[in-house]
């Protein structure tokens, strides 16, 4: 099968599209045929060696997968059926024509998406659902959603919307338009952010660094703070408040949950490209600049 790897940990030049034997599925594991892959910022983040497991170079590539089931296993999804899932952590391999996934973790692909679409899921719109019911989000909270047009805010600010909050998200000037679509009550452009008056039940964190030490300061007493892409600084931390990261973990039932809302209409899936699998480096370069609006997906 094709195969995108990396044989060394280094910018985008590492990544190589080679020819490497299929998978075997190990007890409870799916094979899919791969029709596209997700592009998520831990991805290169992983190249990068941000991200490591105990496997041996050459190492695989992504978590996000659309596509069709080619060996199952009892109780798990037919043969020829058409499904999304996401790879468990840290063992990338979704940049590849065949793939193996825990059948617990796949389920069946939103009849209103494509195989690009539904693989912009995954990952992003489960870490979005995780992290949203780890602050128990719910009807009448003031949610903020910094990065609010990027691949986990663009879900997490619809997910917050249809528990029933009030939800305020950044962005660049120019996605301000597209966060008012997915229902946002009140856009903010990133670059003139003035939020410190008006503070919120939940903060989501979707950036960190700076974004994470500013954000205890917006919560009321009793809020929560939840941050994505790394840990809590407790140097930072304010009394009375809640703080936590989510480190998103694959969930077929939840993935259904979500094609549900998705193919009513509800939740609307952002794709911003779709690039072969031989642009892989390409999508990472974009991917690092941080202006992807949704997603970027490779298709096989």
């Amino acid at each position: 099968m094709r195969a995108v790897v990396f044989s060394r940990y280094g910018d985008e030049s590492v990544l190589e599209l080679v020819r490497r034997p299929a998978p075997t599925p190990a007890d409870g594991d799916v094979l899919v045929e791969v029709k596209a892959a997700g592009v998520n910022p831990v991805d290169w983040k992983h190249r990068e060696g941000a991200v490591r497991n105990d496997l041996p170079f050459p190492l695989g590539m992504g978590w996000d997968v659309a596509g069709v089931v080619r060996a199952t296993v009892p109780g798990g999804p037919a043969v020829g059926e058409e499904v999304y899932g996401m790879l468990p952590l840290p063992y990338g391999g979704a940049y590849q024509e065949l793939a193996v996934l825990p059948a617990s973790a796949v389920a069946p692909r939103p009849a209103r998406l494509s195989h690009a679409e539904a693989a912009a899921v995954p990952l992003a719109a489960l870490t979005a659902w995780q992290a949203l019911e780890a602050a128990g989000t719910g009807p009448g909270l003031r949610v903020l959603v910094h990065a609010g047009a990027g691949g986990v805010g663009h879900f997490a600010v619809q997910f917050a919307r249809h528990l029933g909050a009030h939800v305020t998200a950044t962005a660049s000037a120019r996605n301000l338009e597209f966060l008012r679509r997915l229902g946002v009550d009140e856009p903010i452009d990133r670059a003139t952010a003035q939020l410190a008056a008006a503070p919120f039940d939940v903060v989501l964190d979707t950036v960190g660094g700076p974004v994470q030490h500013a954000s205890w300061r917006l919560l009321r007493p009793g809020g929560t703070l939840i941050t994505l892409p790394e840990p809590v600084d407790e140097a930072h931390r304010l009394p009375g408040i809640t703080a936590r990261r989510v480190i998103v973990t694959p969930d077929g039932e939840a993935l259904r949950r979500i094609g549900a809302l998705i193919d009513s209409g509800a939740v609307h899936v952002e794709v911003q490209a779709v690039l072969p699998l031989e642009e892989a480096a390409e999508a990472h370069r974009v991917s690092k600049e941080g202006r992807v609006r949704g997603k970027l997906v490779l298709g096989l």
